[in-house]
């Protein structure tokens, strides 16, 4: 699995971009994009979807490690997650919610992994 950085670096040399190109294209500086390249700043939902229409990428391939992280640390949190003081349509429809969550958490989990 590549992380954001790889992707970016490699379809910007494959398309033959400059990374001052690139920062013009999507109109931020190219010490962003050297940052975003070396993996010391976080892409922004902006980023991902800029370099995703300048390269022709899914979001979803550009975000795979975000995604699998975030999967994993609210599959952790769900384990002590605090009961829900309210009646019983509330405790009822929580319930429902954590359900999908749990499958939609093992499935991201599962295509990721």
């Amino acid at each position: 699995m590549q992380d954001f950085s790889q992707h970016l670096t490699e379809a910007r040399n494959k398309a033959g971009f400059s990374q001052a190109d690139c920062a013009h294209l999507l109109g931020v500086s190219q010490s962003h994009i050297s940052r975003l390249e070396l993996g010391r700043s976080i892409p922004s939902v902006t980023d991902l979807c800029g370099v995703a229409i300048l390269f022709g990428r899914a979001v979803e391939t550009l975000a795979e490690p975000v995604f699998q992280e975030r999967a994993l640390a609210i599959q952790k949190n769900l384990v002590d997650l605090p009961d829900m003081r309210t009646g019983w349509m509330g405790r009822f429809m929580r319930n429902n919610a954590l359900k999908n969550l749990e499958d939609r958490i093992g499935r991201i989990i599962e295509y990721y992994g």
